[in-house]
Formats: structure tokens, C-alpha cells, sequence
């Protein structure tokens, strides 16, 4: 069955004429880059999701927004980006040196509380960085969109291009020949086949992708939102120290 299979697309190919066969060609290079471009963004989206989901189970638990500062080499992705360079931004505002840096990391503290100014510069940070993280995980998605869209219409114009040969084939013979139009007829269907062949694994392979940008992206505005919230509620190494102090007069 196979074999016979391949017996008639080669008969259908050797039917067409010149145009039919450049968009038969043309829809298979399409179709080795939607390939190249599904398999790629797959295998990168899938550690973007693992880096993502390992970082955040780190984090969602924490009640310091300072917890992981000091585990940076265990952490990769976006929102690990996103954190140390928020991180980065607050100790810039609060001119922590890298001296005292490790000191802060260590009780979980800030030398002072910060402003709602400073948290909304911080967050700005934030968005930043995983905007363009973002626009790094989405590249050449809308090329894949692309080659999704007009592939089904280059098939349909090989299509009807190989049809009106075969029929205008048909009236300069002055005969209402089937077996006039059948072998040309059959060579114009083959750009359709064709243009189906790659469309459809396309547009599988786009949604499944873009359902992962879409949860990726969703991740992103919450871990926006927790890492805002946890900074307005981190203590300052001040209240540290008077709730030692007060402990220590309590004892």
C-alpha cells in the first residue's frame, strides 16, 4: 500500500507543470522551517516551563522576597532573571554595598523599608526584563503563523492554476476528453495535498506552543504581583533589631 501510494504522488508529480511543481517545492522547504521552527521553540519553551516551575517552587513558599538572593547559580529562565535583576535594582536604591550585601541576604532584611516610589521603580524593573524575555520566547512564532496561513492558499492556487491548464488544454484539442484532463487535473491536486500536508502539523504544533507562551506569560504577571506584595512586606535589619532587643529584655 505505501509503495503504491508513492507510485501515485510520483505520477501526480510528474503531471504537473513547471508552476505546479515550484509551489510543490516551495511547500516543502516551508514546511522544513515550520519543522525547524516548532522543534526548537518546543525543546526552549520546555526549559523555560522547568526553570519557571523550579524557581517558583522555591519561591511561592518563601516569606522573604531575600530568600534565594544567594542561590543564584541554581536557578535559570525568566522569572529567575527577572528576580536578581529586581533584586539588583533595590540594593542600587538602598546603596547596599557588596560588603553588607551577604549580611542583608543572610538575616532576610533590608537596611530600610521601601517607598511605594521605589517598589513601583523596582516592579518597572521587573516588567522590563520579562518583557524581553518574553519577546526572546515568541521569536519567529509569527513566522510559523505565516507559513500556517498561506500554505492551504499556495496549495488552492496550484490548484486552480493546474485545473485551467488542463481545461484549456482540453478546449484547444476541441474534445471533451476526460482522459485529456485527468493527468493534468491530477498533477494541479497533488499543490493541495501538499499545502494541507504542511498546514495542518503547523497549526498543531503553533497552538501547543502558544498554549505554553500563554501560561508562561501568565506565570510571569503573578510572580510581578507576589514579588511586589512580598517587598512591601519585608523588614528592615532596624525592626530586626528591636524585635532582638525586645526579646532579649523579655528574657
Amino acid at each position: 500500500m505505501p509503495s503504491e501510494v508513492c507510485t501515485q504522488v510520483v505520477y501526480a508529480w510528474r503531471q504537473s507543470d513547471p508552476g505546479g511543481k515550484g509551489i510543490v517545492l516551495l511547500l516543502f522547504l516551508l514546511s522544513i522551517y515550520a519543522w525547524t521552527i516548532m522543534l526548537e521553540k518546543g525543546w526552549s519553551l520546555w526549559r523555560v516551563r522547568s526553570g519557571c516551575k523550579h524557581f517558583l517552587s522555591q519561591f511561592d513558599p518563601a516569606e522573604s522576597a531575600l530568600k534565594l538572593v544567594l542561590r543564584k547559580r541554581e536557578f535559570g529562565g525568566p522569572i529567575a532573571e527577572a528576580y536578581f535583576a529586581a533584586l539588583n535594582e533595590v540594593m542600587d536604591i538602598l546603596n547596599v554595598d557588596a560588603v553588607s550585601l551577604d549580611r542583608h541576604c543572610e538575616e532576610r532584611s533590608l537596611p530600610q523599608a521601601l517607598t511605594d516610589r521605589e517598589i513601583d521603580k523596582v516592579r518597572a524593573t521587573l516588567e522590563r526584563v520579562l518583557a524581553a524575555q518574553n519577546l526572546v520566547i515568541e521569536e519567529r512564532l509569527g513566522v510559523l503563523g505565516s507559513i500556517v496561513t498561506i500554505s492551504p492558499f499556495l496549495g488552492l492556487l496550484g490548484t486552480v492554476w493546474g485545473v485551467m491548464l488542463a481545461f484549456i488544454g482540453m478546449a484547444q484539442k476541441g474534445r471533451p476528453d476526460i482522459s485529456a484532463i485527468a493527468p493534468g487535473v491530477s498533477g494541479a491536486l497533488l499543490t493541495t495535498v501538499v499545502g494541507l500536508l504542511v498546514a495542518i502539523p503547523s497549526v498543531a504544533g503553533l497552538n501547543t506552543i502558544l498554549n505554553g507562551v500563554k501560561r508562561t506569560n501568565v506565570e510571569m504577571d503573578n510572580f510581578v504581583e507576589d514579588f511586589s506584595a512580598k517587598l512591601r512586606l519585608q523588614v528592615s535589619s532596624a525592626t530586626i533589631r528591636e524585635k532582638r532587643t525586645r526579646a532579649e529584655a523579655a528574657g
